[in-house]
């Protein structure tokens, strides 16, 4: 029996598609990229933008074809939209076999199983199949995701997250640690640690506790996290980013405005000034740090001087790199009870001038980069080409020849390109 994957959204949902994927495998089902040879689909959904959650929803009314198919065969929807249209999915999309919402992950093994064992006849398939079995291996190439913590305690007023995930659950350190050693074992070079507000993370240690613990292990040669809160990158977290000799120089902190009036309308409890501060601390202490951010342009009520605010935070800053996002209501949050009052033309202007700024001053730092020496991590390799990333999060391609994935190699950077830094491997 196979299983196949279909997974939309952030990297919080690859975990937790990787996760699901490990409890079939307990079970004996093998992973297939494939479609057709599969028995069990698992569609893991996402609900933060009405994009991300309408082409889930395609992809289930796509699969109705497989379904006929073979009855037997097992489609499974899971995550965020699940959780948000639990009551009327089934009623929407009847070749549905189970519905399991992100809140209830950790149930997903049991309620797999009661689905296949209904479907398929376990017992005539030979004992052997199951003895023996190893923890399966995650092929997550040179990078491991792992989720420290689920849920969040904030309400931003434009996320439907908090609502689709709950309140935040902590894991506990001794289960984060075995599982990166487990990975690192099995090939990956570099953990990428996720949670909604990821520098909230508090059990037996806080999270710079959790940063001090994961650098002693042997093996591992880098560490990320995503997505930290303004509110909780605090001295303590700054000052382990630094020591840490894994905990890479790029962290992507979102501000998503710059005016403390919108900011106040999306109850992100902080101000442009505090946000400045945390920024100014960081890059005292952390000299070589890369800063990212999210940024939403025409949320109701935005003025133009609400939106120049957020132009001068970003010259003040001067991020590497930004993701921009036109504001659009999400059912169920509180922005969306007040009216959408930014024209669509509006909008898409105002998103033009940030990718403008964005572009300008992504250029003026990435040039001057060209020259330098750095170590990269290869991730991928494709048509002749090698992948990979700086510890500052530049992304970089060499030529393939004598390369795979997973390999440290150093790099001189020789020329820009819109994609990628096209550089030299060094002898």
């Amino acid at each position: 029996m196979k299983y196949h994957l279909i997974t939309f959204g952030c990297q919080m949902n690859v975990a937790d598609s990787a996760e699901m994927g490990r409890h079939l495998e307990v079970q004996g089902v093998s992973q297939t990229a494939k479609l057709e040879e599969a028995q069990v689909v698992v569609v893991n959904t996402c609900t933060v933008r009405q994009q991300a959650e309408n082409r889930a929803l395609s992809q289930i009314g796509r699969l109705r074809n497989w379904k006929v198919q073979d009855p037997r065969r097992v489609l499974i929807v899971a995550g965020c939209a699940a959780t948000r249209l639990q009551h009327t999915l089934k009623q929407r999309f009847p070749h549905v076999d189970l519905i399991t919402p992100a809140t209830e992950i950790a149930r997903f093994l049991e309620l797999v199983e009661k689905v296949l064992q209904e479907r398929w006849s376990f017992l005539a398939e030979s004992d052997e199949a199951f003895e023996g079995k190893t923890p399966p291996k995650l092929d997550a190439g040179a990078t491991a995701y792992v989720t420290i913590m689920r849920g969040c305690n904030y309400h931003c007023s434009y996320c439907i997250v908090p609502s689709v995930r709950g309140r935040e659950v902590y894991r506990p350190l001794a289960d984060i640690l075995s599982e990166i050693g487990t990975r690192v074992r099995e090939g990956a070079k570099e953990v990428l640690l996720l949670g909604q507000t990821v520098n909230s993370y508090k059990a037996e240690v806080d999270f710079a506790g959790l940063l001090r613990a994961v650098d002693q292990i042997n093996g591992l040669h880098r560490i990320r996290f995503m997505s930290p809160h303004p509110r909780h990158m605090r001295e303590r977290v700054i000052q382990a980013m630094a020591e840490c000799r894994k905990v890479c120089e790029h962290l992507h902190l979102p501000v998503q405005s710059g005016s403390d009036r919108i900011l106040q309308l999306m109850q992100r409890y902080y101000t442009a000034t505090h946000y400045l501060q945390a920024v100014r601390k960081l890059r005292e202490t952390i000299s070589e740090l890369t800063l990212t951010t999210d940024i939403i342009v025409g949320y109701p009520t935005e003025t133009e001087d609400d939106f120049r605010a957020t132009l001068e935070l970003i010259e003040t800053v001067g991020f590497d790199g930004l993701f921009v996002f036109k504001y659009s209501p999400r059912p169920g949050t509180e922005s969306a009870r007040v009216p959408d009052d930014i024209p669509t033309a509006i909008k898409e202007e105002r998103l033009q001038r940030v990718l403008q700024l964005a572009e300008r001053l992504s250029h003026d730092r990435h040039a001057r980069l060209l020259g330098t020496h750095q170590e990269v991590l290869i991730d991928s390799v494709k048509n002749g080409h090698a992948y990979g990333r700086t510890r500052t999060n530049t992304r970089v391609r060499v030529p393939s020849t004598g390369v795979a994935v997973g390999d440290l190699i150093p790099v001189i950077l020789e020329t820009m390109h819109q994609d990628a830094f096209a550089g030299r491997r060094m002898s």
